[in-house]
């Protein structure tokens, strides 16, 4: 029987990462250090992964801790007590947390490792059932240490995400990769740039006329692991705007997702392309262990769904779209690009989407589709799209918390900030970071 390898992906509301980064660098009268207990709703997927979304930071009271000056913090069992209860009553997972006052990853210190392991052991007597453990935060980065039931040693996860924008990133078991020949004329995101690209998973949900640009810059940006949903076969009437489709294609009446496995592996053989011929409701999981996911779906349900399962799960979500309308000059094109970040204002939000227009498209429901599409609007949103993305998980601009809602005029050429966004408020009202995880049904 094959083996299933334990993978621990941890994601962070960006307002907690910050609430607990600002709590950790007070002073104490006689504590060198801060420490804290984070807990989390944990989702274990079928394929051996377990998603950490955190929920709740809780400092230890300045009363809870010991004076001991061959530690960093010393604190008393009351506050274990206290983190154990809370672990038990809500099936939590917890985390004891401390900060390293430093630029770049951390590691456990000699005291971290001699003491630490005790406090995780008594989390997991409490609750076997969830992972429990470390959590070190420096000025920029993390390093964790996870307990998972039925492993004999400690875990160390896959990623570390702060999901805020920009977004903070860090793969404790994986090595820094060094800047190649091949994306040398992009140093300028950073020294770190490489690794991220090559560590993160990006899904794209819906490989058409937007998508197929995704795919293509994503992999000439230097990404390498792609989760691509389509269900859709290349026809005749694709071609006018499906980058990487060729005439024998429709003869061959290919898989979209095909076409865009093979034009990333001629970019780049090395890599890692997994392909999901159904919609993604039917294969959530595959999307769950994603990033970053992008949207290129033709309805505003679809848009609601997919930005729904995003926020559950704390996955920034990029929406771009187009479409054609009839007026009594002119035809006119108009589209967007929609940033969607846990936490932050959702696509309601900013009015994009509406109980009416839900409605509307609702009662033309089986005569919604067929929206005129052409290359070059595809294109533009997809680029701009690929920026908004290389931003958020680099930071190479500077631009802290930003809103994105970029409105397309396709008879103008221009895109601009959306006039709405002058006038909202950051924070989402729609979606609550308490509502985390597969949804729990009430009987009523």
């Amino acid at each position: 029987m094959k083996n299933i390898k334990t993978v621990i992906k941890m994601r962070l509301p960006g307002s907690l990462y910050q609430c607990m980064l600002a709590d950790l660098k007070r002073s104490h009268k006689f504590a060198y250090e801060r420490v804290g207990f984070v807990y989390g709703k944990t989702t274990v997927l079928s394929d051996g992964t377990y998603l950490i979304n955190y929920t709740e930071y809780h400092p230890v009271a300045d009363e809870h801790y010991i004076e001991d000056e061959s530690v960093g913090a010393r604190i008393g069992s009351a506050a274990i007590r206290g983190a154990m209860q809370i672990i038990l009553d809500e099936n939590f997972s917890g985390f004891h947390i401390h900060l390293h006052n430093h630029i770049g990853q951390p590691r456990p210190s000699g005291d971290d490792k001699e003491g630490l392991p005790g406090v995780v052991e008594s989390f997991a007597n409490v609750n076997p059932n969830q992972p429990h453990g470390i959590l070190i935060l420096s000025k920029d980065s993390f390093y964790a240490l996870v307990k998972v039931n039925g492993e004999k040693h400690f875990v160390i996860p896959e990623i570390i995400a702060a999901v805020q924008y920009p977004m903070v990133l860090q793969f404790p078991g994986a090595h820094t990769l060094r800047q190649s020949n091949v994306l040398q004329r992009q140093s300028f995101l950073g020294e770190r740039s490489t690794s991220i690209f090559a560590h993160l998973k990006v899904v794209i949900v819906g490989l058409g006329g937007g998508g197929s640009h995704l795919v293509q810059q994503l992999a000439h940006l230097g990404v390498k692991h792609f989760i691509l949903f389509d269900f859709d076969r290349v026809e005749d009437s694709n071609l006018n705007r499906l980058v990487g489709a060729y005439f024998e294609d429709i003869a061959q009446a290919r898989l979209k997702t095909e076409i865009a496995r093979r034009m990333i592996l001629n970019i780049n053989p090395e890599a890692d392309v997994k392909i999901v011929n159904s919609r993604w409701q039917e294969n959530a999981e595959a999307l769950q262990v994603g990033d970053v996911v992008f949207g290129c779906v033709d309805t505003y349900e679809g848009r609601s769904q997919l930005e729904a399962e995003c926020r559950r799960y704390l996955l920034p979500f990029i929406d771009i779209g187009m479409d054609v309308h009839k007026s009594v000059e002119c035809n006119q094109i108009s589209g967007q690009v929609i940033l969607s970040m846990p936490g932050q204002a959702c696509m309601r939000c900013m009015g994009f989407i509406t109980e009416e227009k839900l409605a509307t498209e609702a009662a033309k429901y089986g005569n919604v589709g067929g929206r005129p599409q052409v290359i070059w609007p595809n294109g533009l949103l997809a680029s701009s799209a690929i920026g908004i993305f290389t931003d958020l998980v680099t930071g190479w601009s500077g631009q802290k918390n930003r809103l994105v809602y970029i409105a397309y005029d396709g008879n103008t050429g221009l895109l601009n900030n959306h006039i709405r966004l002058n006038f909202m408020e950051d924070m989402c009202t729609h979606y609550s970071l308490l509502d985390l995880g597969q949804p729990v049904f009430k009987k009523l």
